[in-house]
C-alpha cells in the first residue's frame, strides 16, 4: 500500500472518537447550538468538520481567529438572525442557506465575543443548525463584557442556557486502544472482569498494561498519538508532536495574557512537574520560583499567582485536585479551596516534560526510577475523562496520620483510593481510612491483576482507572 504523507488524511483514517456519537446525539435530540470547549490540538475542528460532512448537504465554516471579513458579520449592529444569514450568503457567495440541511460551525468563537453572544438568538430563532468551537474560551481580555480589573478571575465563559455545552479531551485510554487496533470486543471482556471483580486473562491483562504505559509515554494528543500508531518503533515521531504541543502552549499563554501575566503564569505551568515530583504533591507556590518566595509569605504568592493557575486550569492544561477538610459526602462540602494539586491535563506531556530517562524508564517498566508522578498523573487524567472529580485527603498528625490520594463519589457511594507505582504494596494508609471516616469502597491501583484482599480493598491494575465508571453499579435507570 502505497504510503500516505497527509497527516490530516492519516488522522482522518486511523483515529475514532468518542465525540463523534456525542455530536450525533446532539443533531438528534436538540435543536440548540452546539458550544464544545476544551485544550488546543485535541482534535474539535478534526471531528466537527468530519460530522459535517458526513450528516448535512451543506456545511459553513469560518475561523473567527483568521477571517476578519466573517467576523464583521457579528460585529456589525443589525444582529438578528436573518441579517447574519443574509450577511453570510453576502461574504460566501451562497444564493441560499437551508435552513433544514445547513450546518454553521463557527471555529476559535472565543475570537469574536460578538459571535458568542450571537448563539442565543440562534437559540431563540430555532432554523438553523450551529456549532461553535473554541480553546480558550473565558481567557480572552475583555471578552464579551468582562473588564480589566485588578484581582479579578477570569472564569469560564457560559452561553447561559441558550447552548449544549461539550467537553473535548484528548483521546482517553479507550480511544487509545482503538487507535491501536484492539477489539471493541477485547475492551468488552475486560470491562467485564471488572465489573465482576474477576482476575483478567492474563494474555489481555500483559497487553493493556503495557499499552497502558505507552500511553503514558504518547498521551493523548492526536497528532502525538497517530505518530506512535503510524511507526511503533519509535517514540521519536510522537516526542517532536509533544514538543511543538508544549510550544503552543507557550504561545498561547504569550497572546491570551498580559507580558507580566505571560511570565508568571508559564513560570506556574514549567512549575507542575517538580511540584508532582516532590513528596507532598501540594502545590506550593515557593516551588514556582524559589529564590523569590518563601514559605512565609504564602498568602501574598496566592495573590500574585492564583490568577495564572486559574488560567491554566480554564484553558485546559491543568486538572485541579482540592484537599479536604474530611471524608464525608457530599464531597464538595469539605473541599480546601487553597489546597490543591495540578495535574497535566495529559499525561504524555507530563511524561515529555520530564525527559528522556522517564520515557525509558516508563516504558520499561523501571521501578527504581521515581515514576510515581507520572502514574498518578495518569490515574487522575483517566479518572476526570471518567466524569469523575477526584479530591484527595492528607492529614499528617496524630493516630488518624495518613494520605489518601483520591476520594471519588460514585453512586454507591464514597472510594478511597491509592496509587501504587513500585513494588511496594504496603497501604497504611488505605488500610486504617475506615477507622476515621465511612469509606464505602477502598481501591488500590497498581501493577497486579483484579484481586480483593483479606480486609475488603480492592485491587486493579493501573489501566483499569480508565474504565472506572465499570466499577460504578448504577441502576438501570440512571
Amino acid at each position: 500500500m502505497q504510503k500516505i504523507n497527509n497527516p490530516v488524511l492519516i488522522h482522518h483514517i486511523m483515529l475514532r472518537r468518542k465525540a463523534y456519537d456525542e455530536l450525533m446525539r446532539w443533531k438528534e435530540n436538540t435543536d440548540k447550538p452546539l458550544l464544545v470547549y476544551g485544550q488546543r490540538q485535541v482534535g474539535k475542528t478534526f471531528i466537527i468538520e468530519q460530522f459535517a460532512k458526513d450528516n448535512f448537504k451543506n456545511y459553513i465554516y469560518a475561523n473567527l481567529n483568521e477571517d476578519g471579513r466573517f467576523r464583521s458579520i457579528f460585529e456589525q449592529s443589525d444582529r438578528t438572525v436573518d441579517n447574519i444569514i443574509l450577511s453570510i450568503s453576502t461574504v460566501r457567495g451562497i444564493e441560499h442557506i437551508d435552513d433544514e440541511d445547513t450546518l454553521i460551525f463557527l471555529d476559535e468563537i472565543q475570537d469574536c465575543p460578538e459571535a458568542l453572544s450571537s448563539l442565543k438568538s440562534f437559540n431563540k430563532d430555532g432554523r438553523y443548525r450551529v456549532i461553535a468551537s473554541g480553546s480558550m474560551l473565558g481567557l480572552t481580555e475583555n471578552l464579551v463584557t468582562r473588564k480589566k480589573k485588578k484581582g479579578v478571575v477570569p472564569e469560564p465563559i457560559s452561553p447561559m442556557g441558550d447552548a449544549k455545552v461539550m467537553q473535548m479531551t484528548s483521546l482517553d485510554f479507550e480511544e487509545f486502544l482503538w487507535a491501536n487496533g484492539i477489539p471493541q470486543k477485547a475492551i468488552d471482556k475486560v470491562r467485564d472482569f471488572i465489573k465482576d471483580q474477576k482476575e483478567i486473562d492474563k494474555p489481555l491483562f500483559e497487553q493493556f498494561s503495557n499499552l497502558f504505559r505507552i500511553f503514558q509515554i504518547t498521551g493523548g494528543m492526536p497528532a502525538s498519538v497517530q505518530e506512535f500508531v503510524n511507526d511503533k518503533s519509535t517514540f521519536a515521531r510522537s516526542s517532536d508532536e509533544l514538543e511543538d504541543i508544549v510550544s503552543q502552549i507557550g504561545r498561547d499563554i504569550t497572546k491570551y495574557n498580559t507580558p507580566e501575566n505571560a511570565i508568571r503564569t508559564m513560570e506556574c505551568f514549567r512549575s507542575i512537574p517538580y511540584q508532582l515530583a516532590g513528596t507532598n504533591k501540594k502545590f506550593q507556590y515557593s516551588r514556582i520560583s524559589p529564590n523569590t518566595i518563601s514559605p512565609k509569605n504564602t498568602r501574598k504568592a496566592a495573590d500574585t499567582y492564583m490568577e495564572n493557575l486559574l488560567w491554566i486550569k480554564h484553558a485546559g492544561y491543568g486538572n485541579f485536585c482540592y484537599g479536604l477538610t474530611e471524608i464525608a459526602s457530599p464531597v464538595k462540602n469539605n473541599i480546601k479551596t487553597d489546597v490543591f494539586k495540578i495535574y497535566l491535563s495529559d499525561t504524555g506531556i507530563l511524561t515529555h516534560m520530564y525527559g528522556d530517562m522517564a520515557v525509558r524508564a516508563t516504558f520499561s517498566a523501571d521501578t527504581s526510577y521515581n515514576m510515581g508522578s507520572i502514574v498518578e498523573n495518569a490515574v487522575a487524567e483517566s479518572l476526570m475523562k471518567c466524569g469523575l472529580t477526584p479530591t484527595y485527603y492528607v492529614n499528617n498528625k496524630g493516630q488518624a496520620r495518613m494520605e489518601i490520594d483520591f476520594v471519588v463519589e460514585l453512586f454507591t457511594g464514597l472510594v478511597a483510593i491509592e496509587v501504587k507505582s513500585g513494588k511496594d504494596r504496603n497501604g497504611p494508609s488505605i488500610n486504617k481510612v475506615t477507622e476515621h471516616f465511612k469509606i464505602d469502597r477502598r481501591v488500590m491501583f497498581e501493577d497486579s491483576n483484579i484481586y480483593i484482599d483479606d480486609k475488603g480493598i480492592e485491587h486493579y491494575p493501573l489501566f483499569v482507572s480508565a474504565f472506572f465508571d465499570s466499577l460504578d453499579n448504577k441502576p438501570g435507570y440512571l
